[in-house]
């Protein structure tokens, strides 16, 4: 990396007149053109990317020359299609959307059938050519999974299914995301959960609904459209604080694996009349735009509650907008995961069939509820066989969050006796130091 570029300021091109270095990388520089705000591609002959630049479609474009006795290569380029290196893409441009991940996909199979042992990581992209260019060879086996998330997600993602990478960029196709990782090798596409591996301890009825209204139609579309069977719009899920209303809603989101748009109708309520409406609206388009999705609305009741004589007109208003978009999410793909503390508080239009089609009441956990959570919880845990009915016995009709801390404090209270397995003593430790 010099810093500067190969010829001097001024000197004249065949794609322009040199100006100042824009970025460089191995065996080649982007180049400002001294006049004006378009760029030159330079790549230095005998590089492995001028080599590689010389077999791809569209090489005629690249003009040859000659300065202080080496071979150069070059090609003017617009701003707006400056190449760029295939990590540095989310950066330059944002995350990719459909048409670039097939693009870049594309290019990127192209370039590993010419050049098999060239580094994905670091190659070139010129958009212009819809080309990617080797830049040098891959020193030691490269992650692909970690390059994909890289330029999918602009993260280092541990989870780099369909689902987990639209939640993350809702603007790129299950498609074309399966078409970018076969162009990278990978081939390790997580579906979502099989409806019969679905578990939510503690809440055998409500894990009897979710597989049978949402995770079996989600695994065999084609039969369920073939019947014309209505899905539901919406889903209601009501009970007191902490009952495990969101721990449940949670645990279907992971399970579905689809992009999945969050409002907390609590909080975006603004001083400003219509403003809520307006995020409302929002974050629907959003949910189409990327469906199969899931929007889920936290405290529903803080927009569709009961429409009284004294009601103000912006009130009605985003009741009215809430019912008229919750009407059309099943045809629209988008599935409405709503929860409350107060359904009585509920306009009674929102609970008619056609709008929430099911309202699932998620109380304090019965005493064969919690053994079944607790079980859950120690079940990823190293412990003992530990004998869990005194502890459902205390924590039966308290909130589903106490038996978690509970398990967290007996697992903490292991690691600081510096111990392996967590035993019925440390449960019941937790247990007596819960509040």
């Amino acid at each position: 990396m010099s810093g500067f570029p190969w010829f001097p300021i001024g000197h004249k091109l065949a794609s322009g007149t040199v100006g100042r270095l824009r970025m460089e990388g191995p065996g080649y520089q982007v180049l400002q053109e001294q006049a004006g705000d378009a760029l030159m591609l330079v790549l230095a002959g005998g590089e492995p990317v001028a080599d590689d630049a010389a077999r791809i479609d569209g090489a005629s474009q690249f003009a040859e020359f000659e300065f202080g006795g080496r071979r150069f290569l070059t090609v003017p380029v617009a701003k707006s299609s400056e190449p760029v290196p295939l990590l540095r893409w989310p950066k330059r441009f944002g995350l990719p959307t459909t048409s670039d991940v097939r693009a870049l996909g594309e290019a990127i199979a192209g370039m590993r059938r010419r050049a098999p042992r060239a580094e994905v990581a670091s190659a070139l992209f010129l958009p212009a050519l819809e080309a990617c260019l080797a830049v040098k060879d891959v020193d030691a086996t490269e992650d692909m999974r970690q390059v994909a998330a890289q330029i999918l997600t602009a993260s280092q993602a541990t989870a780099l299914d369909v689902g987990s990478v639209r939640a993350v960029n809702p603007w790129v196709s299950a498609d074309d995301i399966k078409f970018f990782l076969s162009a990278l090798g990978v081939s390790e596409v997580a579906e979502p959960v099989a409806p019969e591996a679905f578990a939510l301890p503690g809440r055998p009825a409500l894990e009897a609904f979710f597989r049978e209204y949402v995770l079996e139609p989600s695994a065999d579309p084609e039969r369920y459209q073939a019947l014309r069977v209505q899905l539901p719009n919406g889903i209601l899920l009501y009970g007191p604080p902490g009952s495990g209303k969101t721990h449940a809603v949670d645990t279907l989101v992971a399970a579905l694996r689809r992009p999945t748009f969050r409002l907390d109708l609590g909080e975006v309520g603004s001083p400003f009349i219509h403003q809520t409406t307006v995020a409302m609206r929002q974050a629907f388009e959003q949910a189409k735009r990327s469906a199969p999705s899931l929007l889920v609305l936290e405290e529903i009741d803080a927009v569709a509650s009961a429409r009284g004589p004294m009601s103000q007109d912006h009130k009605v208003e985003e009741l009215t907008e809430i019912l008229r978009m919750i009407e059309a999410a099943a045809k629209n793909g988008v599935l409405v995961l709503a929860t409350t503390n107060r359904k009585e508080a509920l306009d009674p239009a929102v609970l008619r069939t056609g709008r929430f089609d099911h309202s699932l009441l998620v109380d304090y956990p019965t005493e064969e509820e919690v053994k079944l959570a607790l079980g859950g919880m120690l079940k990823d845990r190293p412990h003992d066989a530990i004998d869990l009915l005194p502890a459902s016995r205390s924590l039966a009709g308290r909130p589903m969050s106490d038996a978690a801390w509970v398990v967290n404090e007996a697992a903490r209270l292991t690691a600081r006796a510096q111990q392996d397995r967590i035993t019925a003593a440390f449960l019941e430790e937790a247990l007596s130091r819960l509040r």
